[in-house]
């Protein structure tokens, strides 16, 4: 298969495979000589901030000398950003060999998996062939059942901020969805964890079960460029007030490689947390357009408080997707905006901007639509004058916005 039509068999697998599970992609990766007994990962779970903390830490080792492979989800332009080396995404050629590849082994042996499942076969055996020195793996969702699961250890598990989402897959409440992200945790590992005050209790119990090692990040301090953890400055060149957290979780990710023996100096973590860019997260693409790919309700307060910390005029483009709590996540963004442009995306599962419309109309806040996203956007623009104009509530949305900035 070329590029394009691996993208397209790739698109054509079932989100979803009976029976669900892993036996099957154990069974695969079985016919693949198993590529991801012979790596070594930092596994990354959560339900926000599990792509920005990845993507520091990533950044680190590779500072640090390490071959870094980053497998991360889901993609904002192209499919390749998922499978990434040093920062460089995995080529066009090779993706298409791996997908050729796993796709024969996979129909030979009657080993069928789901669409995420089929990646992370993919990624793994690409990782392992060219010999990388660590994995950073994002899970995809949830933990316990999730396909990066399969792996059988790991040098860290973190459990990134959790909250509300994917709770027709997770569970109803936060307790149900934290037990589902524990589930990462190694027999005696080490995990770390953002503080994540409400499930506390539930994270400590389940990594003592587990003999696990554990340790919650402290509170960070922002700074104007940076931020402040257990007394020392860093830098930091992601934004977003909620970012610094974030980063006080890679630390700890840090200290824990090195008291197993690596040598991650003061001046990597420095340069890696300087360097680390990550595309929808509070990102600035020109000096008055914010792009945020923030879905949940913890993601859209989070972006609320940034946005409210610019002391700027808002004018917001929103789109959503319709299995999300979007009533919620609508009524507690728009009201930062001195207008909205509601917009929609040619997706089965996204909300209607009329939808979006009669929600923020009921609240006295001026609301157009369109159902172009970029004529969305381009209309917010002409309309904003010198206000800040943000995209938010869909990373599908920022994805298409973005494109203009490339």
């Amino acid at each position: 298969m070329n590029y394009e039509q691996s993208i397209d068999y790739i698109h054509s697998i079932p989100k979803f495979c009976r029976p669900l599970g892993n036996a099957n992609l154990e069974k695969l990766l079985t016919h693949l000589d198993n590529p991801q007994k012979k790596l070594k990962f930092i596994h990354i779970a959560g339900t926000n901030g599990k792509g920005s903390t990845a993507a520091m830490t990533a950044e680190i080792l590779k500072k640090s000398g390490f071959k870094t492979g980053l497998f991360t989800s889901p993609y904002l332009e192209v499919f390749n950003e998922r499978i990434r080396i040093n920062g460089e995404n995995i080529t066009d050629n090779d993706l298409a060999e791996y997908v050729t590849r796993v796709k024969a082994i996979m129909e030979e042996n009657n080993a069928l998996v789901s669409e995420f499942a089929f990646i992370t076969a993919v990624s793994f055996l690409y990782f392992y062939e060219k010999q990388c020195d660590i994995v950073v793996l994002e899970v995809g969702m949830g933990g316990k059942l999730d396909a990066t699961n399969v792996i059988d250890s790991s040098l860290v598990s973190v459990i990134c901020k959790i909250g509300l989402d994917h709770t027709q897959y997770l569970g109803d409440t936060i307790e149900e969805i934290a037990k589902e992200k524990c589930g990462i945790m190694r027999n005696g590992g080490t995990a770390v964890s953002y503080p994540n005050n409400d499930v506390r209790d539930i994270i400590e119990k389940y990594a003592k079960s587990k003999n696990v090692s554990l340790t919650f990040a402290d509170t960070a301090l922002p700074t104007e460029n940076g931020f402040i953890y257990k007394s020392k400055e860093y830098p930091l060149s992601l934004k977003g007030t909620y970012q610094p957290q974030n980063a006080a979780v890679v630390l700890e990710i840090t200290s824990a490689l090195n008291k197993q023996g690596f040598n991650i100096s003061d001046e990597d973590i420095s340069y890696g947390l300087s360097h680390t860019s990550w595309a929808a997260r509070f990102e600035f693409v020109s000096d008055r357009v914010v792009i945020d790919g923030g879905h949940n309700i913890d993601g859209i307060k989070a972006l609320k408080k940034s946005l409210l910390s610019l002391n700027r005029d808002i004018v917001l483009v929103i789109a959503m997707m319709e299995d999300k709590d979007y009533k919620a996540c609508i009524r507690e963004i728009s009201p930062v905006a001195k207008a909205v442009f509601a917009t929609q995306l040619d997706m089965p599962r996204c909300l209607s901007s009329e939808k979006i419309s009669d929600i923020i109309g009921s609240m006295n806040i001026p609301v157009f639509v369109n159902n172009n996203p970029k004529d969305a956007f381009q209309n917010a623009l002409d309309f904003s004058d010198n206000s800040i104009v943000c995209v938010c509530g869909s990373l599908y949305l920022a994805g298409e916005i973005k494109k203009f900035f490339s």
